[in-house]
């Protein structure tokens, strides 16, 4: 069943919205479930899987630390576990792991928004009247981060070509490295940006108040009942 982006956006507004609202382990797990099984069913295939498990594996280090953090500096609750004036609370571990999943969360959904392609969030900011610059803008900035990936991949190859392998390199020593990479690569993605805007100049961007599409998104039946599903429970859960 291939879903409309319209019905799409409308589940990941739903799903969000849920994970601030709800900020328990449970609605958390319950929220990374439901986006998985989005993501995975979205055009299934080996090679999504394996673009899920390394947007995962590149944050676990980060997901990790934000969660000892929290567990340690908040104190509510009852207490744990103590060491002199290290503590833990029940209230600090529970907040701990819900912030560490909803941060998950967020990787796992802005993946499945960077592998559905440009033109059609266009088609589908049309088709909910949104103003072209507007829609043009939010498109843009969505697929500006898949660029500056690509860019710091670029220079990960290149040095890893001259026998520079950043993995590698001590804990102090790479962390001088990514900064010394981000100025360059910054500056890169910058400047695709900007033959582009160049590009839409050529093209006469905004010249009239109105432009035509070659293609339109029509909702099928199932995305209707998708919708009115998605808004049904969405709608259901907050009055509990």
């Amino acid at each position: 069943m291939d879903l409309n982006l319209r019905t799409i956006l409308i589940m990941v507004m739903a799903i969000t919205s849920l994970s601030v609202i709800y900020n328990t382990i449970l609605a958390q797990a319950v929220l990374i479930g439901v986006a998985l099984v989005l993501l995975l069913s979205i055009n299934p295939s080996k090679h999504r899987f394996q673009r899920i498990w390394h947007r995962l594996k590149l944050i676990l280090r980060i997901v990790i630390t934000l969660m000892i953090f929290q567990v340690l500096f908040r104190r509510e609750g009852d207490v744990l576990w103590q060491w002199q004036f290290v503590q833990i609370t029940s209230g600090g571990l529970e907040y701990g792991i819900a912030a560490s999943l909803r941060f998950m969360l967020i990787v796992i959904i802005a993946g499945l928004l960077f592998d559905i392609p440009y033109y059609d969030y266009l088609l589908a900011f049309r088709a909910w009247k949104f103003p072209y610059e507007i829609s043009f803008l939010v498109a843009t900035v969505i697929h500006f981060i898949p660029i500056f990936g690509r860019q710091f991949q670029r220079s990960r190859e290149a040095l890893f070509l001259r026998g520079i392998e950043l993995s590698k390199l001590p804990l102090l020593t790479r962390s001088k490295a990514f900064i010394s990479l981000i100025f360059p690569v910054v500056a890169r993605a910058i400047s695709e940006v900007r033959y582009r805007a160049i590009s839409l100049e050529l093209r006469a961007f905004r010249l009239y108040p109105t432009r035509t599409y070659l293609y339109e998104q029509k909702l099928k039946w199932w995305d209707w009942v998708v919708q009115v599903g998605v808004v049904g429970v969405f709608a259901l859960v907050l009055s509990f």
